[in-house]
């Protein structure tokens, strides 16, 4: 899945999202709340096959069926019991930092913290599942993964002066 945020001055956000099976949506959030919905065919990301507007109320409660609040397939359960243990942090890499100018392999960052890269965001570009050679940044932003004691032990290593509240 691809995910891109754009900013729409005067007007409010746009974000995009394409599938793993290749079909686009795009949201427009207007200042004003009104949500357009536009979905795209799997050849033309240029022009939309259908779009319709949401009012406010109207986009929370598909949020709300989409986050499984009225229906939970079969297997929610555990799913759930599993993402109780599962931490996503964001983490910005600032300047003097171990982790700068090195690469994901270089630094062994899940052999020494259990902690999953997976994904940097480097200005407008989102680097997902990066490649151990990829090296990070000044000014990254790294998408990491695992259970809360594998992030500790991220920032422990590699941000010795953060603590986790």
């Amino acid at each position: 899945m691809k995910f891109r945020e754009t900013d729409l001055p005067g007007i409010g956000k746009k974000f995009s999202v394409i599938t793993a099976n290749k079909e686009k949506v795009s949201v427009i959030i207007h200042i004003s709340g009104k949500r357009e919905i536009y979905l795209f065919s799997k050849d033309d990301f240029d022009e939309p096959a259908c779009s319709f507007v949401l009012s406010d109320e109207e986009a929370n409660q598909l949020g709300s069926i989409l986050m499984g609040a009225y229906f939970k397939p079969e297997g929610e359960e555990e799913k759930e019991m599993f993402m109780k243990n599962l931490v996503i942090e964001w983490v910005n890499v600032e300047k003097n930092l171990p982790i700068t100018n090195r690469s994901i392999r270089e630094l062994q960052i899940r052999k020494h913290t259990g902690v999953n890269v997976v994904s940097i965001i480097r200005g407008n570009q989102t680097i997902t599942n990066p490649s151990p050679d990829e090296v990070i940044k000044e000014g990254d932003t790294l998408v990491i993964i695992g259970n809360k004691e594998q992030i500790e032990r991220f920032f422990q290593t590699f941000y010795p002066h953060c603590e986790l509240g």
